[in-house]
């Protein structure tokens, strides 16, 4: 079975660098190569990690789109797509990388979507982890695959307006009827104790867990730097205290 996490929230809160970090844990602790599922359009993930796609998903759907009537002799589009989608995979030491890219333009994607998304689930199935950074409107959580989601991740800043930028991702999350099984709250970058005022928004919401990862010096240095976090020391206590957690949970 495959465990797939969702991680969401608005830019800036340090999601990528989250996702990461999530995705070096799930591989040293479970000893298995992790899917990483880049479906933000910002597209940073493959830096984060260290790797630097040549292809996205993106591309392929306006290939499609343009070339539709003029695919290869022989060769139909399901086949067609399931063969770019493994060029647009790139392998990482531990981890598979699968960037989704821009957004849909002008056209009808409905037909491509739906091919897509299924042979993203087939993709995600040879996987025993599956991590997905999200666009803050998790619209591609929503459309690119059917399946459910084990744990959604929502990271905020310890700020009153970043916890409740996350109370509107869980509602959006019940409105687009996407299926989680756990819901986790994850104060991202916390020094001190929270404000009242934060911890007041945080008590509101319904949600199954809530982690607190420290701020670290040494991830701020590295994101500033452009470096992978990848390469993140081992003792970096904000890594740590995200690794520890995920071996429980998962």
């Amino acid at each position: 079975m495959t465990y797939r996490i969702a991680v969401a929230g608005k830019g800036g809160v340090g999601k990528s660098t989250l996702s990461a970090m999530l995705v070096r844990a799930l591989h040293e602790s479970k000893g298995k190569v992790v899917m990483a599922v880049d479906a933000d359009p910002n597209s940073n993930l493959g830096e984060k990690l260290g790797l630097r796609p040549e292809h996205t998903i993106g591309e392929l759907r306006e290939e499609l789109l343009k070339n539709a009537d003029s695919l290869p002799p022989g060769q139909s589009k399901q086949e067609y797509v399931e063969y770019q989608m493994r060029l647009a995979t790139v392998e990482g030491p531990g981890f598979d990388l699968l960037t989704m890219g821009r957004p849909e333009g002008q056209g009808c994607y409905c037909y491509i979507n739906n091919i897509l998304r299924t042979f993203l689930d087939l993709a995600m199935d040879k996987y025993d982890f599956v991590v997905i950074d999200n666009e803050a409107g998790m619209e591609h959580l929503s459309r690119r695959t059917t399946k459910s989601m084990d744990l959604l991740l929502l990271v905020t800043d310890p700020t009153k307006v970043g916890v409740e930028t996350a109370s509107r991702l869980l509602a959006l999350v019940r409105e687009m009827k996407i299926e989680v099984k756990m819901k986790a709250l994850v104060i991202n970058g916390t020094r001190t104790v929270l404000h009242a005022s934060v911890q007041d928004e945080i008590d509101k919401l319904v949600i199954d867990k809530v982690l607190h990862i420290p701020f670290s010096e040494e991830v701020l240095n590295f994101s500033t730097e452009g470096r992978p976090i990848w390469d993140l020391s081992e003792a970096d206590h904000a890594y740590k205290a995200l690794a520890s957690w995920i071996v429980h949970i998962t």
